[in-house]
């Protein structure tokens, strides 16, 4: 890390001026920490990812001074191949593109022209996303409060809204336990610097795993080490789903049900239909060769597929906007398979399960 500078300190090593480090360091010329308030993934935490695929063994976070400080990046420090591979970062990258959809900040240029394009394919699309976040909201507080271990499937680029282990840890302190898991880079590298080290220096049960949500039987075994699933746990995937194919989505919903103990629940939000976005967005991965879909589904469909696993209880909580047109799809569902019913629970259940304190009013899964 002794190579990274800021720009106060490359103007007084090379004798410029602030703002041509700066400029130097938006460009890429110098691998920088900061801009101001512009912040970029450090290098060293992404390439302990990187050596973590290669050998096997889990990284543990860059944690030098300021390496907390790692989140945007922009177009012009990725270019210059400082931070990765320049080819890697031209793609157009799933967690960037459904961030600028979800009105968020982390998008480069080439992610937002295919959501543009997706918007133009599917007019509703920009309804939904905007209601998807009060959707997400409703999804993500009932399995929260409903549960003391939680599974964040696909958890992408970190938002300013309250992380799900922020939410876990006021509602349930140290019982709490949240994992993350996602496969994509830039997701990896964010989310373990800006949630899960300064969870763990807190003392808080966070871990963030890189696996893919295509390999389900991996998935299962991981979770084993993190999380107690003799007792019931809850699953979050938001606007993750979409990226599966409907064998790859059979596959995981039929792995979590053969792993979680009954009464785990699952709390969903995914686009409804937008068969023209679905179209754009695989096309314009399949162009690039980058290894991502979007598939198109309706709530039947997708209920059916759970259904099917042993997941019961289907509740729609999806908001309408008047006016907005089709919602879209945010339930919540539970694990009833009856061939499990009669597993018993481990001696410390009450750990994991008892109630905690709720407003008046609020529920949880059913």
């Amino acid at each position: 890390m002794d190579d990274l500078l800021t720009p106060a300190q490359a103007a007084s090593q090379w004798g410029v001026s602030y703002a041509t480090a700066a400029r130097w360091a938006r460009e890429g010329t110098i691998p920088a920490l900061h801009v101001g308030r512009r912040y970029y993934y450090l290098q060293g935490t992404v390439d302990q990812v990187r050596r973590a695929r290669a050998t096997g063994v889990a990284p543990y976070p860059n944690h030098y001074a300021n390496a907390g400080v790692a989140m945007t990046m922009t177009w012009g420090a990725a270019r210059s191949g400082t931070l990765l591979d320049r080819e890697e970062w031209a793609l157009t990258n799933a967690a960037r593109t459904f961030d600028y959809l979800d009105y968020g900040k982390d998008s480069w240029s080439q992610d937002r022209h295919v959501a543009v394009k997706m918007a133009e394919a599917s007019p509703g699309l920009a309804g939904q996303m905007l209601v998807h976040r009060k959707a997400r909201e409703c999804v993500v507080d009932a399995v929260c409060r409903s549960f003391s271990q939680v599974i964040d499937l696909g958890c992408g680029l970190p938002a300013m809204r309250r992380a799900p282990h922020e939410r876990g840890r006021v509602l349930w302190g140290s019982r709490a336990r949240t994992v993350y898991v996602d496969h994509d880079l830039a997701a990896l590298a964010a989310v373990r610097a800006w949630w899960e080290h300064p969870a763990q220096v807190r003392g808080y049960n966070v871990r963030v795993l890189d696996l893919d949500l295509r390999y389900p039987e991996n998935l299962a075994s991981a979770l084993e080490e993190h999380l107690d699933l003799s007792v019931p746990v809850g699953v979050l995937s938001t606007l993750t789903l979409d990226h599966l194919q409907d064998e790859e989505l059979a596959g995981l919903v039929e792995a979590l049900a053969a792993r979680l103990a009954p009464g785990s629940g699952w709390g969903i939000t995914h686009l409804s239909g937008m068969v023209g976005a679905a179209e754009v967005y695989t096309g314009q991965a399949r162009e690039q060769g980058a290894d991502t879909r979007l598939v198109a589904r309706d709530p039947d469909g997708l209920r059916k597929v759970f259904e099917a696993s042993g997941w019961g209880r289907w509740r729609g909580l999806s908001p309408r906007e008047p006016g907005g047109g089709e919602p879209p799809i945010a339930a919540l569902t539970t694990l009833i398979r009856p061939d499990r019913a009669s597993r018993t629970a481990s001696p410390d259940r009450s750990e994991y399960t008892a109630s905690p304190v709720r407003p008046a009013g609020s529920t949880g899964v059913d």
